[in-house]
């Protein structure tokens, strides 16, 4: 880059005009039979990334049948055309390259691209707009007669079959599928921007509708004043009316602290507020819930630009397929494609060759009163890792899958390193994850339960990650794709970011966690404070932001597109939002406290 001020994506179009076809071997594009080959450059395919429900294949190795729901339009989703996603077969020219994680390491295509209306057309956005190309307005929707709590009840009930061990149909001596319940948090007060509705809209129809049920999307709601009774059906119906779109009434599920608090008596009361304690009604609602063997912890301001089954089924595939031995030490640190190699092969030996001593089953450790920890995980095969030829846990599906490294917060200057309660004190062995997005299993959420009614817990950050480490369980941390407006040689962003012993991101005041030292996250995609996310997703909304995108930029260049990409944060999504000055506290000559970390979390409501 001739101009070291200048980002990556300043001088760089991300349009569709850039976008070179390419012969794509994905199975699950097909031709739009309403759209003509375009002489003007590519035209978008279909995309559905489930599988051949009907194959032979399919039938022969699952329980039950597979059912089409109904969607929004009233008609079969799966066959009605409006109700699709499109995407483009190829990505624009010289599109910038991940500063680290990849889409080829966790599955994803990286040989796609979508635009405003072909990702979000089908859920309402220009559904007012005519004449566009490339694009067929699909039929009208009446959302505000859309119940999709309804929707997504009435599918699970049809597909009870794939899912219900007491169910009669083909195939019953093969286990149930699993489902997956995906808990998007909100809160009272939010006001829904029109990008958080047809987001959510997204989001159930590609991953609870199009699958059968296979997973519920619920919207978990945090009542935030604590006198509110939440046992009282008039109170519920008026929290629905104040503070849901109407479209969510009955897929929205209500909490508060003192609801909680009254199941974990040993608990600190000075640890319940929603910063220290955010995962107790995610554990309640595994508790109450016992159909879903998996849950999403999903924040509200993320944002993914590709089809959402990809996104869950490739990671989820990702986290089934990595063997247990050196998962932990893998997980320490950022994954940077240039420097380390492929994923599953030299990076894998990189970290081997790393030496010192591998997490293998449950962590080693006695409290200091006379009740011990009961491990729930397994025992290893074999006494040591070196006696395992990575094979234990293949096919193995992760108990916790986070989306930045599960670093050791130990010798650190990471704020909240030391909220450990009721364990050993600062020499509790640990680990920390930041931003709380994240996929856990059922049998992860009781054990956490079971530890805070023991009055055991840790920060919001370490305590899901902690619980695993110490129980034995299967963590992963999934290297997905994220980018940078900064290029920089990738020994340099391996210095930056593996800036630990032995190359981990954690286990020394220099982590870029530690206190001052975050800005090194300033440009990239994905960090709790973060300026690209709110660049490139405006653009790609149609909205000019910082010199790119916008009627009069597009009428030029053409329409903005993107690869898919995990954007967070995405806040306040208006055009005239400021979301790309970002800063941290640090940064701003504030002094590290215990309580900064809150003090940074209310700031982000």
């Amino acid at each position: 880059m001739n101009d070291p001020s200048q980002g990556q994506f300043d001088g760089f179009e991300s349009t569709i005009k850039r976008i070179s076809p390419q012969r794509s071997r994905n199975p699950h594009l097909t031709g739009d039979p309403r759209l003509q080959s375009s002489t003007n450059g590519p035209t978008p395919k279909i995309y559905r990334p489930y599988p051949d429900y009907e194959s032979k294949d399919w039938k022969r190795s699952h329980r039950g049948s597979f059912k089409p729901c109904i969607g929004p339009r009233g008609k079969e989703i799966a066959d009605n055309l409006d109700d699709q996603v499109s995407a483009y077969v190829g990505v624009p020219k010289g599109f910038p390259p991940t500063i680290y994680g990849s889409h080829k390491a966790v599955g994803l295509d990286e040989s796609l691209s979508f635009d405003r209306y072909t990702r979000y057309g089908a859920y309402g956005f220009g559904e007012d707009e005519k004449n566009v190309e490339n694009w067929i307005r699909p039929t009208k929707v009446d959302w505000n007669n859309v119940d999709w709590g309804k929707l997504q009840k009435q599918c699970a009930a049809d597909n009870a079959d794939r899912f219900d061990a007491q169910s009669q149909g083909p195939n019953t001596q093969i286990a149930p599928e699993a489902r997956t319940a995906v808990l998007i948090r909100s809160y009272t007060g939010k006001e829904y921007s029109d990008n958080d509705i047809i987001n959510i809209r997204a989001m159930v129809a590609e991953l609870s509708l199009q699958s059968g049920g296979e997973y519920e999307v619920v919207l978990l709601t945090h009542v935030k004043d604590d006198s509110i009774r939440l046992d009282d059906p008039l109170v519920w119906d008026r929290l629905l009316q104040e503070h849901i779109p109407r479209e969510f009434w009955r897929m929205t599920q209500f909490w508060n602290m003192p609801q909680e608090v009254a199941h974990y008596p040993q608990l600190d009361p000075e640890l319940m507020d929603v910063h220290h304690s955010q995962w107790l009604s995610v554990q309640q609602f595994a508790i109450q819930n016992p159909q879903f063997e998996y849950i999403w912890n999903w924040e509200i301001d993320t944002r993914f630009t590709g089809h959402y089954y990809e996104f869950a089924d490739r990671i989820a595939n990702f986290g089934s397929r990595q063997p247990r031995r050196g998962i932990w030490e893998r997980s320490e640190r950022f994954y940077i494609p240039d420097y380390h190699g492929d994923y599953d092969t030299r990076f894998r030996s990189f970290v081997n060759a790393q030496g010192g001593l591998g997490v293998w089953g449950p962590m080693p450790m006695r409290l200091d009163s006379d009740k011990q920890i009961e491990r729930q995980g397994p025992t290893p095969p074999v006494p040591a890792p070196a006696q395992d030829p990575y094979q234990w846990g293949v096919g193995e599906e992760a108990d916790l899958m986070v989306f930045l490294p599960m670093f050791n917060p130990i010798n650190t200057e990471w704020v909240i390193r030391n909220e450990v309660f009721g364990y050993i004190g600062d020499t509790t062995p640990r680990r920390a994850s930041l931003i709380t997005h994240s996929r856990l299993s059922r049998r992860l959420l009781l054990a956490m339960d079971s530890e805070n009614r023991e009055g055991r817990h840790m920060s919001a950050e370490m305590f899901h990650v902690s619980s695993a480490l110490i129980h034995g369980f299967k963590g992963v941390s999934v290297p997905h794709p994220v980018y940078s407006d900064r290029l920089m040689p990738s020994d340099r962003v391996s210095r930056w970011f593996n800036s630990g012993v032995n190359g981990r991101s954690g286990s020394t005041t220099d982590s870029p966690f530690s206190w001052g030292r975050e800005s090194r996250f300033k440009d990239v995609s994905w960090y709790y404070r973060a300026n690209l996310p709110g660049r490139l997703y405006w653009n790609f909304l149609g909205w000019e932001k910082e010199g790119k995108g916008g009627p009069q930029y597009e009428a030029e260049h053409g329409r903005y597109c993107l690869p898919s990409i995990l954007f967070h944060p995405v806040k306040d999504v208006r055009p005239e939002a400021d979301s790309t000055h970002y800063e941290f506290d640090a940064d701003n000559g504030s002094v590290a406290t215990p309580d900064q970390l809150a003090h940074i979390n209310e700031q982000g409501k």
